[in-house]
């Protein structure tokens, strides 16, 4: 009986074969929590092809190819003109190799605000400030491109230039402009002439490569950088994001510029075997170092790690919370009695999460009863601190909201196990700290 099972198994096997075919064995499907885009897809050749394979899928009336890639990456990305089109019929054309829909990623954001004395102790524990003045490794004469939000190369200590003589950007574009919107089903794309950045968290990477002091110390302040801006600008308070057709734009409009390493941090759970990862492991194997964000899902314990991180030959960077941290405490009293809380530091030391005296704490309302603070309030909250949820918006949004209605304060409880400090892109006259959940 036992060998007529596998028999049978056999069978269903080969059957199941002969319907769908080798084709869907290239066409690669995503988990339903992967947000993807409807209707796009990556295409990748096998690498003997020659770049003018792209003119057979120009030739197709039921799509549209919008980017084609021939530097360190072989393949195009695809529209359909319909929302029947089966992508099937991309697979079963000769010489592709696998297929993708277009999925999105967003920026690896989990930054805390840390001011010079903390960044020059950081230095100190990581090696980073022996390696600057006792070994005088600076960067000089090695190239740096960053794929991210954008730059504000005006910023004083990032050299407050672009592309002058001397200037530390020499290289970099915008890709998207002020108006794009990845999720749209017909994005605008609208490039502006240099990636100015609307969002700060490309400044923010930029800060921890090329600042030059006195207050944010780069561990490369001597190199010479490109920036690339893939992301789009924050809406409505929401994250921004940005589609892995664009991404990998941006790699390799940096691979092309001959940049000796390629910086990202962006990512989102996912295997070696995504597109991302793949660009990025063939950049390393022609000689580029690729440096990539592992994450911010390590507390999801194993296989965690982020795409393109995880890719062949690309170095997967993270960091480590200590058990013990040195933080800022509170105290909250109720009916229940007084308790201890554990603080982040303010977002802004212009605006310290200190008040003068016991100040009531309290839940928000909206038109949605949401406690997440993303939507104006329905109540007063004058002489009040808001207590709200981490997540869904931008914390730039829960502080406006919150200001909007009379707080005095925002106090921000984790959405996940963890401790963590909120980082604002804009400027809002009261103070919000972040705590345990």
């Amino acid at each position: 009986m036992q060998t007529l099972a596998l028999a049978l198994s056999a069978l269903v096997v080969l059957a199941a074969l002969s319907v769908v075919g080798v084709d869907a064995g290239r066409l690669i499907t995503y988990p339903p929590h992967i947000s993807t885009k409807r209707g796009s897809y990556i295409v990748e050749f096998e690498r003997h092809i020659p770049h003018t394979h792209v003119d057979k899928f120009h030739a197709m009336s039921d799509i549209v190819v919008d980017n084609h890639y021939t530097k360190a990456f072989n393949g195009i990305s695809v529209s359909a003109n319909s929302h029947t089109f089966d992508p099937l019929q991309l697979a079963r054309f000769e010489g592709v190799n696998r297929v993708w829909p277009v999925r999105f990623y967003r920026p690896a954001v989990n930054l805390s605000s840390l001011n010079a004395s903390a960044d020059l102790y950081l230095h100190h524990v990581t090696g980073v400030e022996r390696a600057l003045t006792e070994l005088g490794l600076n960067g000089t004469g090695v190239s740096i491109g960053i794929v991210d939000s954008g730059v504000d190369y005006m910023h004083p200590e990032l050299g407050g230039c672009w592309k002058t003589p001397g200037c530390p950007w020499q290289r970099g574009e915008d890709l998207v402009g002020d108006k794009y919107d990845p999720a749209s089903a017909d994005p605008i794309i609208e490039p502006n002439p240099t990636p100015m950045d609307c969002d700060g968290h490309g400044t923010h990477v930029s800060g921890i490569l090329a600042g030059r002091g006195p207050h944010v110390h780069g561990v490369a302040p001597g190199a010479t950088f490109g920036m690339y801006r893939i992301f789009s600008c924050p809406v409505g308070g929401q994250q921004v994001q940005a589609s892995d057709a664009l991404i990998i734009k941006g790699i390799e409009a940096a691979f092309q510029n001959g940049h000796d390493i390629i910086s990202l941090s962006l990512g989102s759970g996912s295997w070696a075997e995504d597109p991302l990862s793949i660009i990025c492991a063939q950049a390393v194997e022609q000689g580029v170092v690729v440096v990539a964000a592992a994450g911010n899902d390590g507390m999801g314990g194993l296989y965690t790690a982020s795409a393109p991180s995880v890719g062949a030959g690309v170095i997967s960077v993270g960091s480590v919370d200590n058990w013990n941290i040195t933080a800022l405490s509170g105290t909250v009293t109720s009916s229940q009695g007084t308790q201890s809380i554990v603080l982040s530091p303010s977002s802004s030391d212009k605006y310290p999460f200190d008040f003068d005296s016991d100040t009531p704490l309290a839940l928000p309302s909206s038109d949605n009863s949401n406690i997440l603070g993303c939507a104006k309030y329905t109540t007063d909250m004058t002489g009040k601190i808001a207590l709200v949820e981490r997540g869904v918006c931008r914390f730039d949004a829960k502080l406006k909201n919150a200001y909007e209605a009379g707080a005095v304060g925002v106090l921000c409880y984790n959405n996940v196990p963890g401790y963590f400090a909120a980082t604002l892109s804009q400027s809002t006259p009261i103070p919000i700290a972040g705590t345990t959940n």
